[in-house]
């Protein structure tokens, strides 16, 4: 899609109830245990099945997000708590696991708890609450004493908070089961957790469904892609509550307890950071748009300025905290190459410049201050996450925990990271990643976008799996995309002004392809990649970066999208906001179809000369806006293949759909790019249908 506003646009739930859906079905995590698995097999080739059910920290199966850290550290500094993840194939489910982490090394890792289903993360977006299928962060955090760890569990379609002892007690949930939890705190007393929760949903339905008996109005509650029926409006008001942890009731809240809620662990770099002596620190927007470089800005308790000049305290910031007793302030940013670093630097405010004690095109994130040193989660593109602890002074790192350690026995394609340029200057950088045991020679190419950053899953989405590929005789370059055009456009002044620069004249898209094209220059001028066995895929921002591209270029000989499509029949599908919405980003009304706007960028308007193989995979909450350019590309008896999967949304969140869209994505580019076919029974009218459109396609033909 061509931007976030649109994703976010067209991810309204369709009914309060299906955002707080549970999962088909629930994992038997009975037999899973973090803490023992020594991860002791033999080398061996990676499979689908190692790649989805990797154990994640806070979140399983997804992509470096950044935001609030995964973990807490007790009050003495010597525990870690943490909720690890992972998907469960046989089940189609979920398990989870409260793990407790000795930061010190005197005690083997315990498991204080097990079980729970996926949380799905919502927000509110246009009225209306929006998921875009990515798990709710879970984060574990010690009460005020350090004895006991509250955390959330999704038990019997409920999300109820939970807590347990670090003594051995089973834990249990101490929340009303007919509440679900939106946010939560550990009230100042650490006796007790207020929480708030939504209120209304269930009337709320049966509102909209009392308008319906006189008509609905066809208004901005409407996401007709995703339902013929209004949504529920939203914020719905929120209740507050506090549920003791001992004996006894439950205090009254208080106005403190209120405020602890309001952060939820909220890692906002605007929001001050107090060091000793009342100093504060944060940073902030140099302009007034999206993706402005941050600048870190300080304050003495009198008022006061300080004043970082190094360029380091400006650019694009992850975080800040303060270490040393509130003394010394330690940041993380991106830099380097299209910012494919990371780096970890120190300052003392006052005394002298920052210091960079690390840089690593590792992936760093989630971090949090204890003693003189940070702990992390860092992950690399050969490496899952792991639990690291980095001192402030020398950057010296120490492993506290791998949740996936026989990961290291898997046999893996080799990754080289590669920088170019596009043909407007842009720093553009991709991993390229080759068959094990690769010895030379052209090879079948498959591009995969949009971000490549920390493990290489699947780009963005982990829907294209790169190892799999590799180990398949593929070479894989995966990219991240330059920077938006509009962020080297000095004059912008807004938000708005940002993204239509984007849009105009395709400016974005263009910059986009130019990096795709230029990259693929590179790996043909090396010898690598086949000039006639190119192949492109992407989700998002990546699947407009593919349709872009096959509009622009006959170069490709398959492709592969997961999302489509931002076109002249938007406004149609997705309804009133994404008319207004529209308009801000810089496209045209709907009606009448300005043409030579959406040339450039409709497959439904070039149908005729969209010859490229094209496999779409999509959540069926996005299919509708789909059918426009799927039916004018049957129409035009283009190779084109359309699967759509149930019940989920931008980011597909089911283990069992992970696995077919992987399975798919391997026939479709063996098939197209190699000429080969799995011979498993249950595969043959897959193959009948594609070698139906091979043997009717102007350009179809076996490599």
């Amino acid at each position: 899609m061509s931007s976030d506003r649109f994703r976010r646009a067209a991810l309204a739930a369709v009914a309060f109830t299906l955002i707080l859906a549970a999962p088909a079905a629930r994992a038997a995590c009975e037999s899973w245990d973090p803490v023992s698995s020594t991860g002791a097999y033999g080398a061996r080739p990676i499979t689908a099945r190692d790649l989805i059910e990797l154990v994640n920290f806070g979140r399983p199966d997804i992509e470096p997000l950044g935001g609030p850290s995964a973990f807490d550290i007790s009050p003495d500094g010597r525990w870690i708590a943490t909720v690890l993840q992972r998907a469960e194939l046989a089940t189609n489910g979920f398990c989870q696991a409260l793990v407790l982490i000795d930061r010190l090394h005197r005690a083997p890792p315990r498991m204080l708890d097990r079980g729970g289903d996926f949380l799905l993360s919502t927000y509110v977006e246009a009225g209306h609450y929006d998921s875009n299928g990515v798990s709710r962060l879970n984060k574990a955090r010690f009460s005020p004493d350090g004895r006991t760890i509250a955390y959330l569990k999704r038990v019997d379609g409920r999300t109820r908070l939970w807590v347990a002892s670090l003594d051995g007690r089973p834990a249990r949930a101490v929340t009303p089961a007919a509440i679900d939890i939106a946010r939560w705190a550990w009230c100042s007393t650490g006796t007790a957790v207020v929480y708030a929760f939504r209120q209304g949903g269930d009337e709320a339905a049966a509102a909209i469904e009392r308008e319906g008996l006189g008509g609905w109005h066809f208004d901005r509650r409407m996401v007709p892609m995703l339902g013929i029926q209004p949504q529920i409006p939203a914020p719905l008001p929120e209740g507050i509550a506090m549920a003791h942890v001992g004996d006894g009731g439950a205090p009254r809240v208080l106005a403190a307890d209120r405020a602890a809620l309001g952060d939820d662990d909220d890692i906002s770099l605007a929001q001050h950071r107090a060091g000793a002596s009342g100093q504060v620190a944060w940073a902030a927007r140099l302009h007034n748009y999206a993706f402005s470089p941050l600048r870190i800005e300080m304050r003495r308790a009198n008022g006061s300025a300080i004043r970082c000049a190094a360029s380091a305290c400006t650019g694009r910031m992850l975080g800040l905290w303060w270490t040393g007793h509130g003394r010394t302030l330690v940041f993380l940013r991106l830099e380097g190459w299209n910012d494919r670093f990371t780096a970890l630097y120190r300052w003392s405010p006052g005394t002298g410049q920052p210091r960079r004690i690390l840089e690593t095109d590792d992936v760093i994130e989630g971090c949090t201050p204890a003693d003189a040193e940070v702990i992390c989660t860092r992950q690399g593109a050969t490496q899952p996450p792991r639990l690291v602890a980095i001192k402030v002074t020398s950057g010296e790192q120490q492993i506290l925990f791998d949740p996936n350690p026989g990961f290291a026995n898997l046999v893996l394609g080799r990754v080289e990271r590669l920088n170019w340029t596009n043909d407007v200057g842009r720093a553009v950088y991709g991993d390229l990643v080759l068959p094990p045991g690769y010895k030379g020679g052209r090879l079948p190419t498959i591009v995969v976008l949009y971000r490549s950053r920390g493990f290489l899953r699947g780009g963005t989405g982990n829907d294209y799996p790169i190892q799999l590929f590799a180990g398949r005789g593929f070479a894989v370059l995966s990219i991240d995309r330059p920077a938006l055009f509009a962020q080297g456009v000095r004059s912008i002044a807004s938000d708005d002004a940002f993204w239509q620069a984007n849009t105009r004249d395709w400016a974005d898209r263009r910059s986009v392809d130019s990096a795709i094209q230029s990259g693929l220059d590179l790996l043909v001028s090396r010898g690598i990649a086949d000039p006639s066995r190119l192949a492109l895929t992407g989700l998002s921002d990546g699947s407009s970066s593919v349709r872009f591209a096959l509009i622009q270029s006959r170069r490709y000989a398959a492709a592969a999208i997961s999302t489509c499509c931002v076109d002249e029949s938007s406004d149609e599908v997705v309804g009133p906001y994404w008319v207004t919405e529209s308009a801000r980003l810089g496209y045209p009304p709907a009606a009448p179809v300005d043409k030579k706007f959406w040339l450039p960028y409709s497959m439904a308007l070039n149908a005729p000369k969209m010859a490229t193989p094209l496999l779409m995979q999509l959540a069926d909450s996005e299919l509708l806006v789909a059918l426009h350019t799927y039916t004018a590309l049957k129409a035009a008896k283009q190779p084109v293949d359309l699967y759509f999967y149930p019940g989920e949304f931008h980011f597909k969140w089911q283990p069992a759909h992970r696995q077919a869209v992987y399975e798919r994505n391997l026939d479709w580019f063996s098939f197209w790019l190699q000429g080969r076919e799995d011979p498993a029974p249950v595969k043959a009218e897959q193959y009948l249908r594609w070698r139906a459109l091979r043997d009717r396609s102007p350009a179809g033909r076996s490599p």
